[in-house]
């Protein structure tokens, strides 16, 4: 039974070294990117493989390519728990804490030169286009102009054109897409009534949990309703686990650490009654990957809590160096100085120096080939490596 998947074309780009990597008729394409040969095998390389060459393993797609990105996050941590967000705040995503679908409108045949030219405007993303036609009897006019003046950074003109689109007819995707407006502006009792008309689509799910969260969250000082927490999990289901999705956990965490930075207003860390709150809800979050404990890491540490910055950034610094130490390619003679710094960054991080860890990576952070997420050629020791070409090819 034949199934698709990518295979990546690698090459020097100071001598003629090459292969491929993937899935090809009748086997496999591996390459070890330690000792850089390249590898011919029945099937993809499982979780156990090893180059029969120099024992490093192998993998069904190319790891070098993200070095650098893990030098970054490492360094990113290390800067956290140093006392610098900056960093870490960077690399992490923009959860959208109200979604909405701002997808174009369908066109009809028959709808007038205006409309259709309105239409397909807004379709390429030309917002003065679409605002530069008066809105029309039909809904989805009013629709287009909502989006394009949403798209444009007016939300008080896009509640309008949906005001005007829901005069027209009941429609539960301009109810999402005001209730979203409104909630964004803090009218939250207005968004509530939108929402529940929002219909049960995954995007109105999650805006009436999420504001549910910040009901919970701005009812008071203390502890948020569990209740109303429980609630919020029902409405949104299942928590995704992606890093860029949000969750109830995630958006939980992030509305304390405001408030909590509201409170306190520059008098210092987090007092002990709301250390203790902020720990308890650490258990909220419902994943503990990196992106989840690099968000509990930076909120510590807008919040001065330099003690629990470092209960949090140790660990996740310890694992980061840890992926770094098996990757393949610092187990190379080419990268041998790459894996020299990690070394010295977990010993830095092992006595409690972030900042020491830091710059024991800093000088592979600014590594030109793996900021091109290439690497050195191990056969001219002049050119990198790199991916030059990737395909889908058919594999058994």
């Amino acid at each position: 039974m034949a199934s698709s998947s990518a295979r990546w074309r690698l090459a020097c780009d100071g001598c003629d070294a090459g292969a491929w990597l993937g899935a090809r008729a009748g086997g496999f394409d591996a390459w070890c990117e330690a000792c850089q040969t390249a590898q011919a095998l029945a099937t993809a390389p499982g979780a156990e493989a090893s180059c029969p060459r120099c024992g490093a393993a192998l993998f069904p797609e190319p790891r070098f390519v993200e070095l650098h990105g893990q030098l970054q996050h490492l360094d990113a941590v290390l800067a956290a728990w140093g006392g610098d967000a900056a960093p870490l705040s960077a690399i992490l995503p923009e959860r959208p804490r109200f979604v909405s679908d701002l997808d174009p409108p369908a066109p009809r045949t028959d709808d007038p030169p205006a409309r259709a030219a309105q239409l397909a405007a807004l379709a390429r993303g030309e917002w003065r286009a679409v605002l530069a036609v008066a809105a029309d009897s039909d809904a989805r006019s009013h629709a287009a102009r909502a989006i394009a003046y949403e798209r444009s950074g007016e939300p008080s003109a896009a509640i309008a054109e949906w005001d005007a689109a829901l005069s027209l007819g009941e429609d539960a995707r301009a109810h999402l897409a005001r209730g979203a407006l409104l909630a964004r502006s803090g009218r939250h009792a207005e968004a509530g009534e939108d929402f529940a008309r929002a219909g049960e689509t995954q995007a109105a799910r999650w805006d009436r949990a999420s504001l549910l969260v910040h009901r919970a969250v701005a009812a008071g000082s203390g502890a948020p309703d569990p209740a109303l927490v429980a609630r919020a999990r029902a409405e949104a289901g299942r928590a995704s686990a992606y890093w860029s999705d949000p969750t109830v956990g995630r958006l939980l965490w992030s509305l304390l650490v405001e408030r909590e930075a509201v409170r306190r207003s520059g008098q210092g860390g987090p007092a002990p009654s709301s250390r203790a709150l902020l720990r308890s809800a650490e258990n909220e979050l419902e994943h503990g990957t990196f992106w989840d404990r690099s968000l509990v890491l930076l909120g510590w540490t807008r919040l001065d809590g330099a003690a629990e910055a470092a209960r949090v950034a140790r660990p996740l610094a310890r694992g980061s160096i840890g992926d770094l130490e098996r990757e393949p390619a610092l187990g190379g003679p080419e990268l041998a100085l790459v894996a020299q710094a990690v070394a010295s960054a977990r010993e830095a991080v092992d006595r409690g120096d972030p900042l020491g860890a830091r710059s024991a990576i800093a000088g592979a952070l600014e590594r030109d080939d793996l900021r091109r997420f290439r690497i050195p050629c191990a056969r001219c020791r002049r050119g990198t490596v790199g991916v030059e070409e990737m395909t889908e090819s058919t594999g058994p």
